[in-house]
């Protein structure tokens, strides 16, 4: 999102990103599209591009991927009540959801796979993965520099250099507990404590939802600047606030985009941190331990 005129350019994908495989538990990332990629196998099926979620609980393939990857005999079909699934610009309707083990790479799946009508990529949700080969190993590292992502030991946390986030639930949703402090450039400033999702696929450091009435009143009661957001194409799409500085926890921006809308409603949840809120840093996910650890 970028301030053009006097109108912010969201680009708030809630899409994709794709990764190159190094190994069967490590991995290199790629970014297109507003979000991240790997290139792996899926039941042993060899070059299979995959997109790297996490603000789903489930697998999402289209009805096309699920022929080619799945063989339907081994998953039990789950009654559910989730008819369709959004994506950015609209809701596709889920033709059926199947259950089971699904192997990617050396790492594994246990859990929903929900099949889309016409859905785009494949949709895996890394914080769920599992190690077959290496079971200490069970800590996600993103590191957004370097653009990889890896499975790795408690060993590979620095305490002295990383910072922590409370994680409330990291099943089926990585939501963490933080304080958030928030200034715009017309001198408007305020904090607030709160619940965030963990969300690699939005493509603003910071995305306030205002179906939330918490979040609604914070920047009501701090009177922020909220402009009109336009995609590349300069197609209206939202709104957002041009801020001079976003900390959430102890990781800070500076003149950054952050997005304001309704497109998400999860409960008690202020709204989700994206990956560029650590722009040329590492995350580690231990959901084991509930916590999330950043530079």
């Amino acid at each position: 999102m970028k301030l053009v005129g006097n109108h912010l350019i969201l680009i708030l994908f809630f899409v994709i990103h794709p990764l190159v495989s190094l190994g069967q538990t490590s991995f290199q990332m790629t970014y297109k599209e507003g979000g991240y990629f790997i290139t792996t196998s899926i039941n042993n099926h060899d070059n299979t591009e995959i997109f790297v979620a996490s603000g789903f609980h489930g697998i999402i393939v289209s009805e096309d991927d699920y022929g080619r990857l799945f063989v339907d005999s081994l998953y039990q079909t789950v009654d559910s009540d989730i008819a369709g699934i959004k994506d950015f610009y609209r809701k596709h309707p889920v033709s059926k959801v199947k259950y089971g083990k699904v192997s990617i790479g050396d790492l594994s799946y246990q859990g929903n796979i929900y099949v889309v009508d016409k859905w785009s990529k494949i949709n895996i949700p890394m914080y769920l993965l599992k190690n077959e080969k290496d079971t200490t190993a069970h800590l996600v590292r993103l590191d957004f520099d370097q653009e990889t992502l890896d499975f790795v030991r408690q060993e590979a946390i620095s305490k002295t250099n990383m910072h922590q986030y409370k994680m409330v639930e990291s099943s089926p949703l990585p939501i963490i507990e933080t304080t958030l402090f928030l200034s715009d450039t017309y001198g408007h400033l305020g904090s607030i404590e709160g619940r965030f999702l963990f969300n690699l696929n939005s493509g603003s450091p910071l995305y306030l939802c205002v179906r939330n009435p918490s979040a609604l009143n914070f920047i009501r009661k701090n009177k922020f600047r909220i402009l009109p957001a336009q995609d590349k194409a300069g197609n209206e799409v939202g709104k957002g606030i041009l801020a001079a500085v976003c900390q959430v926890g102890e990781r800070k921006r500076r003149k950054v985009a952050i997005g304001v809308g309704g497109r998400m409603n999860l409960p008690n949840v202020l709204g989700c941190i994206g990956p560029s809120m650590f722009r040329k840093s590492c995350v580690i996910i231990d959901s084991k331990n509930h916590i999330i650890y950043y530079e």
